[in-house]
């Protein structure tokens, strides 16, 4: 009888910090480094030792490099080390010997209109247009109706109205338009303030061209069917070619982009220039064909550990205070080892990775080799969802100075996208998807047509009609207007 609940007991740790261990390595650091110190506010026999070690060997450090476990292995395999860096700090300026770069906190959207349109807002106003920011994507369009806004506010349609209006007019214009159409609308009307500023502007016949083709004939914009548009509105096709070149440009259908650049938009490392990253890749030394350096960032700055003085109070108290506080010092031991199996996991993990991917790190999408998750469990002896965990929701700092998700290592087509990329922007003339298979297969690529179309349109790739009409548009290029 006793044997058997002892082997309950056993069982029962052992599901419970494997559960907590699961845990934990889904989360990105940040969400880590909360959860961790929501656990040090609740439990009294957790404390974090501020001190400087090695997360990896606890040894204590006069910096933050490790010289055990950051040391060259004396050939080219990474080097794979445990950091308490904060990773909002991972880039070193040239010559700071690894000091971490001071970053300024990026600004966002909302607050960089708020501070635009605030001193025309009276005191009620201000909740309506915090309100109306809070609402638009990652595109800069309002997702909601100005009626629904003003129901939710309990406030005048007219002011949530006249509210937008600010909005709308701010930098960037366009911000909470609802639809692309409707952005470019009032980006062209806003150019007419630029005026003063002795910036040469098209005439009034232009505008009202581009305000006619814009909000009548938008879809056949994006299709490049200028034949149609000039029938439909009784103008030379070379206007209405003029016309397009004027808003492609001048205007944006996605006024957000204005904002966030390269950084935001992109598109290539979704979204990931703003994250603090969870892992940071450099080289260790100057060759370029040396070992890559793999600094996994831990989730807190400090020594984590059971409170010795605790558990010593523990010993020496009554039974029933024993029983009482004996599940928090589990749970503080629980937190400890689980944090540790945490970080044994990643260390791992990137270790495999920097191994199979050094060609992708260092280069380009191109170079990325097949890897997947089951192969990469199978290398590690854990489970395939434990990969997983490890990957969802991090990010890792090249090189090269980009952010991209772990998850882009494992992507299977990323360097079939990249020779679609690659076939298109090197075409002499407007390739079908018929043909770039074809080009494919020629490399010993096997994809069908579909599969070309769709990594086409994930690459932001027109069709190869539309581009045949783009081409002839440049071609004109020597006649277009000066652009603003």
């Amino acid at each position: 009888m006793f044997v058997s609940a002892t082997q309950d007991f056993r069982q029962h740790q052992t599901t419970a910090h494997l559960a907590q261990t699961m845990s934990f390595l889904a989360l990105p650091i940040a969400e880590l480094e909360t959860k961790l110190l929501t656990e040090l506010d609740e439990n009294p026999a957790l404390e974090l030792v501020e001190e400087l070690r090695c997360p990896g060997c606890g040894k204590r450090l006069a910096h933050g490099l490790c010289p055990t476990c950051a040391a060259p292995r004396g050939d080219d395999a990474p080097v794979v080390y445990l950091s308490q860096h904060d990773p909002l700090g991972f880039r070193a300026l040239d010559g700071d010997e690894g000091e971490p770069r001071e970053i300024k906190t990026p600004e966002r959207l909302d607050e960089y209109i708020l501070r635009q349109v605030g001193p025309a807002l009276s005191s009620a106003e201000r909740p309506i247009a915090a309100y109306l920011l809070a609402q638009i994507d990652d595109n800069g369009f309002l997702t909601e109706s100005p009626a629904e806004a003003a129901v939710f506010q309990r406030a005048p349609l007219a002011t949530v109205e006249r509210v937008l209006a600010l909005i709308q007019r701010a930098d960037p214009p366009g911000i909470c338009a609802r639809t692309p159409e409707a952005a470019l609308l009032i980006q062209l009307e806003c150019l007419a303030d630029d005026a003063p500023r002795g910036r040469q502007l098209p005439t009034s016949t232009m505008f009202i061209l581009a305000r006619a083709i814009i909000r009548d004939h938008f879809e056949r914009l994006a299709k490049c069917e200028y034949t149609r548009i000039a029938h439909r509105l009784h103008v030379p096709r070379t206007a209405v070619e003029a016309a397009a070149r004027f808003i492609q440009r001048n205007l944006t259908p996605y006024p957000a982009r204005a904002f966030w650049g390269e950084g935001k938009a992109g598109g290539n490392d979704d979204g990931a220039a703003l994250i603090a990253p969870d892992v940071n890749i450099s080289m260790l030394t100057q060759r370029p064909d040396g070992p890559l350096l793999i600094e996994v960032f831990a989730p807190l700055a400090g020594w984590l550990r059971v409170n010795p003085e605790f558990k010593a109070v523990l010993a020496e108290c009554s039974e029933t205070e024993r029983e009482k506080w004996a599940p928090v010092v589990e749970r503080a031991t629980l937190i400890t080892k689980c944090v540790q199996q945490r970080n044994h996991t990643m260390r791992r993990l990137m270790a495999l990775i920097a191994a199979e991917q050094r060609d992708f790190i260092l280069g380009g999408d191109g170079d990325l080799r097949p890897l997947t998750r089951a192969r990469v469990a199978k290398a590690l002896g854990v489970h395939e969802s434990t990969i997983s965990r490890a990957v969802a929701g991090k990010f890792a700092a090249l090189p090269n100075g980009r952010i991209v998700p772990l998850a882009r290592f494992f992507d299977r087509s990323l360097s079939v996208r990249d020779r679609v990329r690659c076939l298109v922007e090197t075409e002499t003339r407007p390739m079908t998807d018929d043909e770039i298979a074809a080009a494919l297969g020629d490399e010993g690529i096997r994809v069908a047509r579909r599969t070309v179309a769709k990594y086409r349109n994930m690459l932001g790739i027109l069709p190869a009609n539309v581009r045949a009409r783009v081409g002839r548009l440049r071609v004109d290029a020597v006649y277009q207007l000066a652009p603003i």
